[in-house]
This record gives structure tokens, C-alpha cells and sequence, in this order.
């Protein structure tokens, strides 16, 4: 599996355990995922962030989502 891959599975990854934690859609976690810049975050962020428990990534995802003012 090459980097682009890599990157590709651990934002699918990501989006589907917050799908899981928040009970959305994977369409709809997906689509906000893109319209709040979570996924430029995750891209970005890869090099550490896959290091990281899912867990933990999620948690940071929605502190992320929190200071933009996308969920409470």
C-alpha cells in the first residue's frame, strides 16, 4: 500500500469510528467531515496523528470541530 493509500484508509478510518460515536450517517459525518476542513486537518496531520489511538484522533477531531464552532 503506498502513502496516498495509507492516508485514504486512515480517513476512512476516522470517519467511520466518529459515524459510530455520534450515530450519523457515514455520508453525513463524511460530508461534514469536508465542509468543517476536518479532512485537510487529517491529511495534514497524518505524520503524527495515525500514530495516535483512534480514540484519541476522534477526541481531537471533535476539539477541532468544537473551536470552529461546527458542534457543541
Amino acid at each position: 500500500m503506498d502513502r496516498l493509500e495509507k492516508k485514504a484508509e486512515f480517513v476512512s478510518s476516522c470517519i467511520e469510528a466518529y459515524k459510530v460515536r455520534h450515530a450519523m450517517k457515514g455520508a453525513d459525518a463524511a460530508n461534514m467531515f469536508e465542509k468543517e476542513g476536518v479532512l485537510d486537518y487529517l491529511i495534514d496531520g497524518y505524520d503524527v496523528l495515525h500514530t495516535q489511538s483512534l480514540e484519541y484522533v476522534i477526541d481531537e477531531i471533535e476539539l477541532y470541530l468544537k473551536k470552529r464552532g461546527a458542534v457543541r
